[in-house]
């Protein structure tokens, strides 16, 4: 079988496809693309047994084929060839035969009867996002998941679907957010869902601007489908737990403070601090803050004095430096309002005037 492609065209496809292959697995073949051919379409498919690409490109062909590929070797040469078309070979023992304009390259490709079957949505159920909502949701819940394997369900993003309300949580044990998007109509899905947090990181690099998007879903998986491109995933089958107790409502002591000038300090600051626990204190007291930290191991410390609106009874309270710049970066306002309790309760970091409806729960060092 014989079929002809454009070398950038395929060049892109295997960068995105690239995506699903797994760093690490025990099952060789999931380091190969598997290629299916037929009235004029290549259809390829990339899987790590959770989340799988697949694309669909025409192509000039005559007949069918089916075999997996490795991805690697491919991608490295389609590389280096040169713009135009490239040609490809394929026999009835899996010999691949590639031709450009410059030369001619063999590879054996691997039964496709050894490669994975598709993810299958049945009974779909569908939810629709305006791109530049579901970029947001992305954007401001991915980077507070766990990356703990233990912890499987923390590993996704939770979607709340009510009738005229969404409701998305994440979080690692050490940070949580939570963010509400109200006058959401879901006319025919209303639940709950745990989202891989690499699926959703993975289709962010693919929405359109201003697109109405689908996410079609059943009880095992979730897809979405743009243009040529179909990224679908296992959904994550854990209870979520319960995130509304966690989240103080006491918390009486409020500051205001400029998110940027905050976040610069930090950085500062943080330089200095211990390595392994990254500790870093503010000490709150009438309308100043004051950034500090010391590491006695490395005999370096750092200090700085920032202004902020309070007045109340002075508080110190510890934060973990890697864990406070993430939630300063992800933070859409010029100011911020952070609610606090006590040195041992968690923080709430909400932004100011601010049309997003966000709070970040951050668990201080003790």
């Amino acid at each position: 079988m014989k079929f002809s492609i454009e070398k950038s065209i395929l060049l892109n496809s295997l960068q995105q496809l690239n995506k699903a292959i797994p760093p690490r697995s025990t099952l060789p073949v999931l380091s190969n693309i598997l290629f299916e051919s037929g009235d004029g379409i290549l259809e390829l498919r990339t899987t790590d047994l959770e989340i799988s690409i697949t694309i669909r490109l025409p192509i000039q062909s005559d007949g069918k084929t089916k075999i997996a590929i490795p991805i690697h070797k491919l991608l490295e040469i389609t590389n280096e060839m040169p713009e135009g078309n490239i040609d490809f070979e394929i026999s009835d023992v899996g010999k691949v035969i590639i031709k450009s304009a410059y030369g001619k390259y063999t590879i054996m490709g691997e039964s496709a009867d050894n490669y994975p079957s598709k993810q299958i949505i049945t009974d779909a159920r569908e939810i629709s996002l305006q791109s530049e909502l579901l970029q947001k949701i992305i954007e401001h819940t991915t980077y507070a998941v766990s990356r703990e394997e233990i912890k499987p369900a923390l590993q996704g993003v939770y979607f709340q679907i009510h009738e005229n309300m969404l409701r998305i949580v994440s979080t690692d044990g050490h940070r949580l957010v939570r963010y509400t998007i109200n006058d959401v109509t879901s006319e025919n899905f209303q639940g709950e869902v745990i989202i891989p947090a690499k699926f959703l990181s993975i289709i962010k690099n693919y929405l359109p601007p201003n697109k109405a998007i689908n996410l079609l879903m059943d009880q095992h998986h979730v897809k979405i489908s743009l243009d040529e491109t179909t990224i679908s995933t296992r959904i994550i089958d854990q209870k979520y737990p319960d995130y509304e107790n966690v989240i103080p409502t006491d918390n009486d002591k409020k500051i205001i403070v400029d998110r940027a000038e905050f976040l610069a300090s930090v950085r500062r600051v943080s330089i200095f601090s211990n390595k392994s626990t990254r500790q870093i204190i503010l000490s709150i007291s009438e309308n100043k803050m004051v950034i500090s930290t010391e590491d006695p191991e490395n005999i370096t410390t750092g200090k700085e004095t920032i202004n902020c609106k309070f007045s109340g009874e002075p508080l110190s309270i510890s934060y973990n430096a890697a864990y406070l710049k993430e939630v300063l970066m992800h933070q859409n306002s010029d100011e911020i309002l952070i609610k606090l309790k006590t040195t041992v309760s968690a923080g709430i970091f909400i932004p100011q005037n601010s049309e997003d409806d966000i709070i970040t729960l951050l668990m201080p060092i003790r």
